[in-house]
């Protein structure tokens, strides 16, 4: 593990996140293909370079240095609400998504990634860390809890159409 290198995404990284990016995207395919459109790539090269230009979008990566393969990636997008009624201002780092390779998975990739971003909350002065998880990928969510996450509210759905 000490051969793994978290650090911010670049150009030439496209190919070993796009390669996750298809494969977080397959699995929310196969699971809820009454939501999901089947996309290959997923992640197509100008909306990666959108993303690396934005100052406020975050991409970091997991690579593997004996390999040279990326096998981790995360993109977190920095959030101000401001003058809402209803809500109090404050500011956040929303993570947008988080993969770890199969075959990395359980090494402890997840939980570098993460703390470099919780880490990157503190330096931005960030009032929270937030996320999404899926219903159905339980092992993300048993993950989050043991990384301090908490439930704050659930989305439901009644499926009217099939």
């Amino acid at each position: 593990m000490d051969k793994l290198l978290i650090r911010r995404a670049r150009v030439k990284d496209y190919i070993g996140i796009s390669a996750l990016m298809d494969e977080l995207h397959e699995q929310h395919v196969k699971e809820r293909s009454d939501i999901y459109r089947a996309l290959q790539p997923r992640l197509e090269p100008g909306e990666y370079e959108e993303w690396l230009e934005k100052d406020t979008r975050y991409l970091f990566v997991a690579e593997d240095l004996e390999a040279g393969e990326i096998v981790g990636f995360a993109s977190a997008q920095w959030q101000q609400i401001r003058n809402l009624n209803v809500l109090l201002d404050r500011d956040m780092l929303y993570i947008n998504e988080v993969v770890v390779d199969r075959k990395w998975q359980g090494k402890g990739v997840g939980q570098r990634i993460m703390t470099e971003l919780i880490e990157l909350g503190k330096e931005l002065q960030a009032d929270s860390v937030e996320l999404t998880v899926s219903s159905f990928n339980e092992g993300a969510q048993t993950f989050y809890e043991k990384l301090g996450f908490a439930v704050r509210s659930s989305r439901m759905e009644y499926i009217l159409r099939t």
